[in-house]
């Protein structure tokens, strides 16, 4: 049997792990982008600290790691398309074009980040964090930068915004509501903000309109305001990355996601959807969530894992929230969804 799975995050990771489990004979390769060894989503803003991003690897995703359970890297590969009725998925490599078969097919190909369609976004020193080679550039540039603005309060925002004050960065922290919106209820939010520290500028209810600058970042136009900084970091979000299931025929979901059944499959038959890219169906209410959460991630690999595998074990628990971090002297817990999510 041959598994290939598109994307090494959390989602492409576990699934390749629990694939191995359940199965010792299976042939098993994850084919990334990457070249660089995987990291923990928020926890990559940490080579804000370490330029030297190998400070991040986490030794159970590693290369060597996955290596010793059998499992193939094609690292710096695009997959550029497939067959979804030859079982084939086409690749380019360094090395050159390739086609590779499959009879299991996960696809954790992630989300792109969501930023604002705003004058300016494109201007050098606009940063976002989804690639271990974002991180390395951003942390790589550090060292030049002595204001910046970090657009975004969720828990990716946060910590990225206490990670470059515990630098000695000025930092202005941008809110378009309240913090952690979708993560918790007003009260909550209310306490958070509370314990945020005097030295971090803070602006609630707006957003930037635009990007100043003329060859490189300045700043950001904020209601009547300019607020300068040497670089500005885009902490919004995602929206699912859905231009391979597309190219494969595979149904989207009126959300944007790739739609998948509780095993995890998609629409087409062996092939299975984990991540940021799916909508998944709420337990409770039975609506489509888009929930690029990396615990979700990992739970929903853990699933398409052992059904690629030849599994049949139903988890119960794939779709839940559950994310911990310490922001700000604060310990954070969230279970579930609140009613913003």
């Amino acid at each position: 049997m041959k598994i290939i799975i598109v994307g090494y995050g959390p989602g492409g990771a576990a699934a390749a792990i629990a694939a191995r489990m359940f199965n010792s004979k299976a042939e098993i390769k994850i084919i990334t982008e990457e070249t660089i060894e995987s990291h923990k989503k928020p926890g990559a803003s940490m080579a804000l600290e370490f330029p030297n991003t190998q400070n991040l690897k986490i030794e159970d995703w590693s290369f060597e790691a996955l290596s010793k359970k059998r499992i193939g890297i094609l690292s710096g590969t695009v997959v550029t398309g497939g067959n979804s009725k030859t079982k084939e998925i086409y690749i380019t490599q360094p090395t050159g074009d390739e086609t590779l078969e499959y009879d299991k097919l996960i696809l954790a190909t992630g989300g792109i980040p969501a930023v604002p369609d705003i004058p300016g976004i494109h201007l050098p020193g606009v940063f976002t964090i989804q690639t271990m080679a974002d991180t390395s550039e951003i942390g790589n540039q550090l060292t030049r930068m002595k204001s910046i603005i970090v657009v975004g309060a969720g828990f990716s925002g946060l910590e990225t915004a206490e990670r470059l004050l515990s630098t000695g960065k000025d930092v202005h922290l941008i809110i378009r509501s309240r913090l952690m919106r979708k993560q918790l209820e007003e009260p909550m939010s209310s306490e958070l903000q509370s314990r945020l520290p005097k030295r971090l500028n803070v602006y609630y209810g707006k957003s930037p309109s635009s990007v100043i600058g003329e060859k490189h970042v300045e700043g950001v136009i904020l209601g009547d305001d300019a607020i300068r900084a040497d670089a500005i970091l885009f902490m919004t979000g995602v929206r699912p990355n859905t231009e391979l299931a597309e190219k494969l025929g595979i149904k989207i979901g009126q959300l944007g996601g790739v739609v998948v059944d509780e095993t995890m499959k998609t629409s087409l038959d062996d092939i299975y959807a984990v991540g940021d890219c799916v909508e998944m169906k709420d337990t409770l209410t039975g609506k489509p969530l888009l929930l690029p959460v990396g615990s979700i991630a990992a739970r929903a690999g853990r699933q398409a894992g052992v059904m690629s595998a030849g599994g049949t074990k139903l988890y119960d628990d794939t779709n839940l929230r559950l994310q911990y971090d310490r922001i700000f002297e604060t310990d954070i817990v969230v279970i579930g969804h609140s009613t913003t999510t």
